[in-house]
């Protein structure tokens, strides 16, 4: 009886040590892959307000409308990478969505792309956090400009949709007397971009004799806000 109790009490020190020994399993790392999905049928609504201006020739306007961003299809882009065909949707007069035009993104293990109006940006970068800058026009021939990230996993809300986590991609332009840029992208983990705002302006002065400088401007902006997602 006392040499099975030895038995039983050496066979659980055994595994006491062996517990002991045994590595820590690794903790997953969160890159940010999850603030832009990929799946199929995922769509993403958005309110869109957006403008303009002409003050040298006196000219301004403005339109809003509802915009569905459908991803519709996988796809191989030319450098041999699984990829996205998006299709982007406005709604007529009797409440239906009909095709406006097509986008395609690509996401990997250090970046995700898209093209917009054919021009090739890169959205977000990998790992989502601070530090991170890059120039979103890397892969087309308009003028650089560089994006960071100002918050990351934070939560945010809009239209009354709650979303737990979120990070926002900022521009590092300066603004100046001529030229203004604001840039700022919201993305929602599980949904993608949820808030959009983009205002490019440059102001021009014209020197009459014996008065002040008299500026006028030209410029743009952009608003898109989500409504609802789905798929």
């Amino acid at each position: 009886m006392n040499r099975i109790r030895q038995i039983l009490l050496l066979t659980c020190g055994a595994a006491v040590l062996l517990a002991g020994c045994k590595k820590d399993e690794p903790t997953p790392v969160d890159l940010g892959f999850g603030y832009f999905p990929t799946r199929v049928g995922h769509w993403v609504e958005y309110k869109v307000d957006s403008g303009w201006i002409d003050e040298g020739n006196n000219l301004q306007g403005q339109v809003v409308y509802p915009l569905r961003e459908l991803i519709e299809s996988n796809f191989t882009d030319p450098e041999g990478r699984p990829a996205q065909r998006i299709v982007r949707q406005l709604k007529d007069s009797l409440g239906n969505w009909g095709p406006k035009d097509v986008w395609w993104q690509v996401k990997d293990n250090y970046k995700a792309e898209r093209a917009e109006e054919n021009l090739r940006l890169i959205k977000l970068v990998f790992p989502v956090r601070n530090g991170q800058t890059w120039n979103t026009n890397e892969y087309n021939t308009t003028a650089p400009l560089e994006l960071t990230y100002l918050a990351w996993d934070e939560p945010w809300s809009a239209n009354g949709l709650s979303f737990d986590s979120t990070c926002v991609v900022k521009t590092t332009f300066v603004n100046n007397l001529v030229d203004t840029v604001r840039y700022f992208e919201r993305y929602a983990k599980n949904v993608g971009l949820v808030y959009r705002q983009r205002d490019v302006s440059n102001t021009q002065y014209i020197q009459q004799p014996g008065n002040p400088p008299t500026p006028y401007t030209r410029g743009t902006y952009l608003r898109m806000t989500v409504v609802n997602y789905g798929g």
